[in-house]
């Protein structure tokens, strides 16, 4: 059976911007081997573009030009709605859902896989047609959401971050139970998702993957060096929206007190921060410190990682499968990472990562990668072979082929 699938996305999934963006395109491609493909796509911008490669149908709205002055009061009140959530209003407007239902009536999917639980406002359109429904939740959302910036906080921002955590819970156990399946990024989150909501829907585990085939240049070193990089052997990198509060605590870790130590033993070490939207804090030290090197949002990631000896991930917030961790694994740079940071993926301390929980266990485990070369070859080809045979598109449409068979008739 040719399985005709809809994709409903709050981004376009190209160019690739980060880890969501970088899903969608791999969940579309592994779509494209079951039939054709269309994409409905939402956001507060205008891409200059209007195919994408491979995708059948693709219809794009901007919500901020098509959104009502009612619809737009509806947004700043959402705390008077049980179910309202500014990040779920943001890519939502009437006009949009109407041509969502005009693209459903034509193109007819068999399947349609919702993009996070941001466009729950969309469901009650897709429902309206005889068709499977995924939602494919990148995160626990709502458990993401208890874990609030506590260094911003106000009693203003901790009574939005508590009204906004309940609905948010609220709305994703709904969407949870009213589709046909949910896929999840790793165990962990499958584990987390039936405490939380119950088991009345099937959850899959569709790992975040890479199509290791755009990773081979990085990992045969064949870029060019980067300008402002000295030394290859002695780069630091660190990888993620800057800006996300998870990512910005690893960050400053990283700035305050991990790059200044292994500085002291290693006067070429440099830092690289690559991500878009830095904070202010990044940019004035690299102004002032030119082995940090902040480079905001770039074209593609790889040959910032092919020119990295060790990416490091002391993350301690946040949730899902770091898609960062991974890349760095098709690009032949060894990890080392804090516990939190490695969830989800199927890596052994030792074998295809080092794991380090503390600011003394990661410099010591920097210093020791930079000290073994025959660590880093083994840790490099040891993680190479994991992506390949659990977080490739190979490995991927495996898993989506199971899930697709127990909900729609395959050949």
């Amino acid at each position: 059976m040719t399985i005709k699938t809809l994709f409903i996305t709050k981004e376009v999934p190209i160019p690739i911007k980060g880890g969501v963006s970088l899903r969608n395109w791999q969940n579309m491609n592994v779509m494209m081997k079951f039939g054709p493909v269309a994409v409905f796509s939402a956001a507060n911008w205008t891409p200059n573009y209007h195919t994408l490669p491979g995708v059948d149908l693709w219809k794009h709205y901007n919500v901020d030009e098509t959104r009502t002055r009612w619809e737009e009061l509806e947004r700043r009140l959402w705390w008077l709605r049980p179910s309202g959530d500014p990040d779920a209003d943001w890519p939502y407007c009437r006009f949009t859902a109407q041509k969502l239902g005009q693209l459903m009536a034509e193109f007819q999917p068999d399947l349609v896989i919702i993009e996070q639980v941001w466009l729950y406002r969309y469901l009650s359109v897709v429902k309206q047609f005889p068709c499977r429904i995924i939602l494919d939740n990148h995160n626990i959302e709502a458990h993401l959401a208890a874990q609030p910036d506590r260094s911003q906080e106000t009693m203003r921002i901790r009574l939005k971050a508590k009204i906004q955590t309940s609905h948010l819970r609220e709305m994703e156990k709904k969407f949870t139970h009213q589709v046909d399946q949910v896929w999840l990024c790793s165990q962990d989150d499958v584990q987390l998702c039936q405490e939380m909501y119950g088991k009345q829907t099937p959850l899959y585990v569709i790992p975040n993957g890479v199509n290791v085939d755009n990773y081979k240049k990085a990992f045969n070193k064949e870029y060019e060096p980067i300008e402002k990089v000295k030394n290859q052997e002695h780069t630091l990198l660190f990888l993620g929206q800057l800006s996300y509060y998870p990512n910005r605590i690893a960050s400053e870790l990283l700035i305050d007190e991990i790059y200044p130590k292994i500085k002291q033993n290693y006067a070429d070490c440099q830092l690289l921060l690559v991500g878009r939207t830095p904070t202010k804090k990044m940019l004035a030290l690299a102004e002032k410190d030119p082995d940090i090197i902040v480079t905001g949002s770039v074209r593609e990631v790889q040959p910032y990682v092919a020119a990295a000896s060790a990416m490091v991930v002391p993350l301690l917030h946040g949730g899902g499968t770091r898609l960062k961790i991974v890349e760095a694994f098709a690009c032949g740079c060894p990890v080392i990472s804090t516990a939190k940071g490695a969830e989800g993926i199927e890596a052994k301390d030792g074998k295809q990562i080092l794991i380090r929980n503390s600011v003394a266990e990661i410099i010591e485990a920097i210093e020791q990668l930079w000290s073994q070369p025959s660590l880093r070859l083994e840790l490099r080809n040891n993680a190479y072979e994991l992506v390949k045979q659990e977080y490739s598109w190979e490995a991927s449409y495996k898993r989506v082929k199971q899930a697709i068979k127990e909900i729609l008739p395959l050949n």
